[in-house]
């Protein structure tokens, strides 16, 4: 597995994710060395979900979301879960994070629900990902191309459809930050 040794990568999560979409990358990502801090909403704890019903791990925030830059990260990791996404998306300090990290050209990771974070951040128009199948209408009322794959990688994005793809998903997410212009001048 390629190395991310000091490699800051931000992962935005809130009541609701969907839980190995969060705790497996999140084990696979400071397995490879990379330094992983949890952004939330609120300080304290936000509840993980198994299939967006039964209430499963907490996990620890690490910071809020409205007290960091984006600048101080080198990608981005957003789990899924209906209701996590959906609580993200509308948040301007969430959107203006996401705004910062593409336009800086760092990568970016999303699974399942996430890219309702990246519709209602405006950047989807022109891209090509995949994500859950329900929100494929909203990838492509948002001016994107939505595609029925496992992993999808797109410039500096890399989506996957839900938490059975999590294995390609994490294999290809590691890769694509390993080999991210951001790690290239680590």
């Amino acid at each position: 597995m390629p190395e991310l040794t000091d490699f800051r990568v931000a992962v935005l999560a809130t009541d609701g994710f969907e839980e190995v979409e969060l705790t497996e990358p999140v084990k696979a990502l400071k397995d490879a060395g990379a330094e992983v801090t949890i952004l939330s909403l609120k300080p304290g704890k936000i509840q993980g979900v198994r299939h967006d019903l039964d209430k499963t791990v907490k996990v620890n925030v690490d910071r809020v979301i409205g007290d960091v830059s984006a600048e101080v990260f080198d990608a981005v990791h957003l789990p899924g879960g209906t209701v996590n996404a959906d609580s993200l998306r509308m948040v301007p300090e969430v959107q203006t994070f996401l705004r910062a990290i593409q336009e800086a050209g760092k990568p970016l990771a999303a699974i399942c629900h996430a890219p309702w974070e990246l519709v209602s951040a405006g950047l989807v128009p022109g891209r090509k990902l995949t994500s859950y199948y329900t929100i494929q209408d909203d990838i492509r009322n948002a001016g994107g191309s939505w595609v029925d794959r496992e992993v999808v990688e797109d410039g500096n994005w890399v989506t996957s459809r839900q938490p059975s793809d999590l294995p390609a998903f994490i294999r290809t997410m590691i890769t694509h930050f390993a080999q991210s212009p951001v790690a290239a001048r680590r």
